[in-house]
């Protein structure tokens, strides 16, 4: 008798283990095919380098015309916008020697924008008004050197003390 009760109990918790590893595994295939599980999202450069090589409509510029092109990405509350304005300076005052021209977007009105850019001391050829989700811009402040083709061949994105420097450099070369 005791062999029998013995092996019901064997039975009952063998099949209690199976029950068990069946809903655990229905619940990884469910989480699987439901929530599938994100890659670390990419980081603010590898963001940019995304854009290099895509083609880029912003109303009014004339690629083929302009032969290069310096399309900045503003905003009024972003700080960082204030913090990068000088190397922005130095940045146009290098593309003005070579006539590159230069556009700004940002996403408040083009008369506010406009007082903005002023604000920081940029002489900018056109302001216009844009969404930067539009552009795939993944935040502000950020710089695309366009070609006479519409495409971006470098980006600078964000204001990393110490990176300026590198970075207004980086797209001078490209000019």
């Amino acid at each position: 008798m005791t062999t029998t009760n013995t092996r019901a109990k064997i039975e009952f918790g063998l099949n209690i283990a199976i029950a068990v590893a069946i809903v655990l595994i229905a619940g990884v295939v469910v989480k699987r095919a439901f929530f599938p599980e994100q890659a670390n999202p990419p980081t603010l450069e590898e963001k940019a380098q995304m854009l290099v090589g895509t083609r880029i409509d912003v109303p009014g510029a004339n690629w083929v015309q302009n032969k290069k092109t310096l399309v900045f990405f503003l905003k009024k509350d972003c700080s960082f916008c204030n913090t990068i304005a000088p190397a922005y300076r130095e940045l146009i005052s290098d593309a003005q020697k070579v006539n590159v021209k230069l556009i700004a977007i940002l996403p408040s009105s083009v008369d506010e924008g406009r007082q903005y850019v002023q604000s920081l001391g940029l002489s900018i050829d056109d302001v216009q008004m844009g969404s930067l989700s539009s552009y795939k811009i993944p935040g502000t402040p950020s710089v695309l050197m366009v070609d006479g083709e519409g495409t971006v061949r470098g980006v600078w994105i964000g204001a990393e003390p110490g990176r300026d420097r590198q970075m207004r450099e980086k797209l001078v070369s490209l000019l």
